[in-house]
């Protein structure tokens, strides 16, 4: 260990007190664990904060002593590197262990505000609590994932609040320099708007601190939602995989006319069942296995769902009504009703997720192939035949390295995420070289169509920046020298610094 990391680590133990800095080899190897095909990427130590004046003084040692630090919230966003960095070597600043408070909820004015380690299932479980009156909206991942590192990584859900940071509200930061940023109206001593008015005097900075690592987010205001008293879902199972395009012409739609206020999915087989059966057989799965598992398991080359609220069933009712016409009409669609829905683990996650509520389900997908797992996210257009061109696209570059195409389309409007998950043996080294050229590919392909990946793992951020033009790049990187000027936060993250 050399000197400066020595130095640190003894100061930041004065800092932190000396039970909340742990550089012992079970600390690495666990912090440094990766589902990813490059494989573990080992910190040098871990410091767990416990307040905003503890990460401010943490930081202000790493610029004295020379050392980097990654900062993590509650390091579940599966898919994406967990607690990784984009590089080795660095001190991991765990943010979630201690930092776990809410600490301001109004219902009236439907707002809450969290620390980095709030999770989804301890924020749902305060709401409950409350009254069950108010909801956050969610993601299908983790329950022990949380809404701050979501939103920051531009993750997003299924609800009417599914834009995770439209929905967010206010920021406390701590730059790499080690200065306190408080945004917008929080920008004011004892503001009393902080959380409420999202934009306030001067240029908005908010944005500057999703995906990127020009300061660590210490707390963030959630904009909450009334709990309708009403939630129907609905599902329709589609035979073929060129059936998107026509799923994609019906939905667009409803969603741009409002008739469904929540994201509609379009959820491919195998992604369904990876978290419900066994891995069957040889890989790649075949299409004739494919047709078996629909038959077995009553699924379809996608299941398109969504939810309606409404103060009751009848004024729920006609809506459904309206959405199953046009489904219905096209002759291909099968009807799956709320309460068949309601009895099938593999369709409740979306209730659950279209009700606010976190669930743990479709996490099980992670051991289909033994752990291994990423996640790709190109937005696409909502026009049928782009859709069907795009999912020809993707199905074609992983087969070929046989890889399963897995794909659930999240449908907002004018675009849906298309998220890949591409799952592996991470023991098989043949098998992570092959998701790693796939995934090059993969993303190579997007971008020279024009819908380049909005979210990729750690180990492949970089190569993903290299696709936007110099003028975007050198903007990135004259911020981070203002912001932090010695690099000590996260460097390499997004390809920036």
């Amino acid at each position: 260990m050399d000197d400066g990391l020595n130095g640190f680590l003894r100061a930041a133990g004065e800092a932190v007190g000396p039970r909340w800095v742990d550089d012992s080899r079970r600390a690495r190897d666990g912090y440094g664990a990766s589902e990813l095909p490059a494989g573990p990427v080992p910190p040098a130590a871990v410091v767990r904060p416990g307040s905003t004046d503890e990460v401010r003084a943490v930081v202000r040692l790493a610029n004295e002593y020379g050392v980097t630090l990654h900062p993590i919230s509650t390091g579940q966003n599966l898919g994406l590197g967990g607690t990784v960095a984009a590089r080795p070597g660095n001190v991991v600043l765990d943010l979630g262990h201690r930092m776990n408070r809410i600490l301001e909820f109004d219902e009236t004015l439907r707002y809450v505000v969290v620390e980095p380690g709030v999770t989804y299932q301890a924020l749902a479980d305060f709401l409950v609590e409350q009254g069950d009156h108010l909801m956050c909206d969610t993601t299908s991942g983790p329950p022990a994932g949380g809404p701050l590192g979501n939103t920051l990584d531009k993750g997003g859900g299924y609800t009417p609040a599914a834009d995770h940071f439209g929905n967010s509200c206010g920021l406390e930061v701590v730059l790499g320099d080690g200065r306190l940023l408080r945004t917008s109206d929080g920008a004011v001593p004892d503001s009393r708007t902080w959380h409420l008015a999202k934009y306030g005097l001067g240029p908005f900075l908010d944005g500057l601190f999703l995906q990127s690592n020009y300061g660590i987010v210490t707390r963030m205001g959630i904009w909450l939602q009334p709990r309708p008293p009403v939630i129907r879902s609905f599902f329709f199972v589609y035979p073929e995989d060129d059936d998107i395009a026509e799923i994609v012409e019906i939905v667009r739609d409803l969603r741009l006319n409002g008739t469904v206020p929540t994201a509609i999915k379009a959820t491919g087989d195998l992604y369904s069942l990876a978290s419900r059966i066994p891995y069957p057989g040889e890989r790649p799965i075949s299409d004739d296995t494919r047709k078996q598992l629909h038959g077995e398991y009553g699924v379809g080359a996608w299941i398109v769902s969504g939810a309606l609220y409404g103060a009751s069933r009848d004024d729920v009712e006609p809506r459904l009504a309206t959405v199953r016409s046009l489904f219905e009409a096209t002759g291909k669609a099968r009807y799956v009703a709320h309460e068949e829905a309601w009895e099938d683990p593999g369709l409740k996650i979306h209730i659950d997720t279209y009700g606010g509520r976190p669930t743990a389900e479709e996490t099980k997908m992670l051991n289909w192939r033994g752990g291994g797992l990423v996640s790709l996210t190109p937005s696409t257009p909502m026009i049928g035949s782009v859709a069907r061109q795009h999912q020809r696209l993707s199905r074609d570059i992983l087969a070929r390295h046989r890889i399963d195409t897995c794909i659930d389309y999240i449908f907002a409007g004018r675009a849906s995420r298309g998220l890949h998950s591409i799952m592996f043996d991470p023991s098989d080294p043949e098998e992570c070289r092959d998701v790693a050229t796939a995934c090059t590919e993969f993303r190579s392909a997007y971008a020279e169509a024009g819908y380049p990946c909005g979210r990729v793992p750690a180990d492949m951020q970089a190569s993903e920046m290299g696709h936007r033009d110099a003028t975007f790049r050198s903007v990135l990187h004259d911020l981070k020298r203002v912001l932090d000027p010695l690099g000590v936060l996260s460097p390499g993250r997004y390809g920036i610094g």
